[in-house]
């Protein structure tokens, strides 16, 4: 059974995924942003309110917002999501969670009141004063990608905007909601229901800077200048290898290989082959074909 696919945005989903970006200290280092940026954010915040956002972060983990974000029914700035979900009763919440055969904790009254209370702290002191282009952007991005659905070619579509990943029809997948992201790039991150998929991708609103390079070269040219990189195209270039057999033949550790495969899927250099039950990876060529013509149109423009 084939799925559908929509493109959706709003600013809460940004506000989400810029909150998010900043807490998962542990991806700082592949953040396109930089410890910059995350220094920058720092200094926005006393050091005991973002231990205390740290810790609702942790606590409410299990609870994802993008299906009520993508079910509120008016306006979708951060304000007016909040102010929706934080007048929902205990009912309607368990009502839509239900509505989407999600799986409800018992604490989900809790759980939305500690999450809506640090994005309006995360709101207030950072996402408010962005650069407004951000936004703009990537609602620009969402209503182009949507002009360009047909329902004929949605697993095709899925991987180009995800520079990579190949997502295959199960039973019981019905519908793909894929949402532009800026501030944590280069992530494409999937929130994987029964029937729904949420994928937050990756979007280069702002230009690079008069005569620097695209960003999408500079991920290509960064991908392919360290050694095990090039091996793990290498051992792709015929096969599919899951995540543990590309440990096993590269014998490094498993958190070296995931990073590795960070800046390979960010460049656009292997597909990521997902179904229901499992992930694999392999050469994408079509990034390395296009490599050499870029270069030389940056270089010669």
């Amino acid at each position: 059974m084939e799925y559908s696919i929509e493109v959706d945005f709003a600013p809460i989903y940004e506000c989400v995924s810029s909150l998010t970006a900043f807490m998962n200290k542990q991806n700082h280092n592949a953040l396109e942003a930089g410890k910059l940026w995350v220094r920058e954010v720092q200094d926005r915040f006393a050091p005991a309110k973002i231990l205390q956002m740290r810790d609702t972060m942790k606590a409410t983990d299990g609870f994802n917002l993008a299906p009520y974000i993508w079910t509120c029914p008016g306006e979708r700035s951060v304000a007016g999501f909040l102010n929706w979900l934080e007048d929902l009763s205990t009912g309607q919440l368990y009502d839509i969670a239900a509505g989407l055969k999600l799986s409800v904790p018992s604490n989900l009254p809790e759980l939305r009141n500690r999450t809506a209370e640090a994005l309006r702290e995360w709101d207030s002191a950072y996402f408010q004063h962005i650069d407004p282009s951000i936004l703009k952007g990537l609602a620009q991005e969402a209503e182009t990608r949507r002009s360009h659905l047909n329902g004929t070619n949605n697993q095709e579509i899925y991987e180009q905007v995800t520079e990579g990943m190949r997502l295959y029809p199960n039973s019981h997948l019905k519908k793909v909601i894929l949402i532009p992201q800026y501030h944590a790039r280069p992530f494409v991150t999937s929130v994987i229901f029964d029937e729904v998929i949420f994928t937050h991708y990756s979007c280069d609103i702002l230009p690079p800077a008069p005569g620097r390079p695209a960003h999408g070269l500079m991920r290509l040219t960064r991908a392919l200048s360290d050694e095990t990189r090039l091996y793990i195209l290498r051992l792709l270039a015929d096969r599919h290898l899951t995540f543990t057999e590309i440990v096993r033949e590269v014998n490094l550790s498993k958190s070296t290989i995931h990073y590795h495969l960070i800046a390979l899927r960010a460049a656009g250099l292997v597909i990521v082959h997902v179904d229901h039950k499992s992930t694999s990876y392999s050469l994408r060529r079509e990034a390395l074909n296009k490599l050499s013509g870029e270069i030389a149109t940056y270089i010669e423009d």
